[in-house]
């Protein structure tokens, strides 16, 4: 929930579009799927492993829902809104659509018959690239220049890359 009501008593950073949790589920969905995408079975296909990807992260998104409506009613000392139960519902989705592109790669590469293998190591190059893109805006937008931003981008990709390592270690 955020921060700006009467009675909640939650900080968040001051005029922040989408607020900062939106921001940090995106780049935690990315994470999350990584690593789905690190140890989905080879013999899979890449339909069965986009619904395993998003399977996950609706699994994560509804934990981090309940754990937030829970955390939202301690702090508030009361049954939550109508209002403010759906705005604990729609703050964690950025979360699930932060698999769609990797999910819709693997889709595109089930239509073209790309062979499993090849088509999860394209989906996690595309998470890599995605990460990159998203820690490269929110360091710009969070007023970071130079070696900083470099820096604070680089960590977010080697997230990825770390994703890129365990599958190969799982999987050879």
């Amino acid at each position: 929930m955020r921060a700006d009501g009467p009675d909640r008593r939650r900080a968040e950073p001051p005029d922040t579009p989408g607020g900062y949790e939106q921001r940090a589920a995106y780049l935690y969905g990315l994470i999350i799927t990584g690593s789905v995408l690190a140890a989905a079975p080879e013999e899979g296909g890449p339909v069965r492993i986009a619904a395993l990807l998003g399977g996950t992260l609706l699994v994560y998104w509804c934990a981090e829902t309940y754990a937030n409506m829970v955390a939202a009613r301690t702090v508030v000392q009361r049954p939550l809104r109508p209002s403010e139960r759906r705005e604990v519902l729609t703050e964690g989705l950025t979360l699930v659509s932060a698999c769609a592109v990797p999910a819709a790669v693997l889709l595109a590469e089930a239509v073209l018959r790309v062979p499993t293998s090849v088509a999860v190591d394209i989906a996690l190059v595309v998470n890599v690239a995605l990460l990159l893109r998203i820690g490269w805006r929110m360091s710009t937008e969070g007023g970071l220049t130079g070696a900083n931003r470099l820096v604070s981008t680089g960590i977010a990709g080697l997230l990825g890359v770390a994703m890129i390592a365990l599958k190969l270690l799982l999987h050879h």
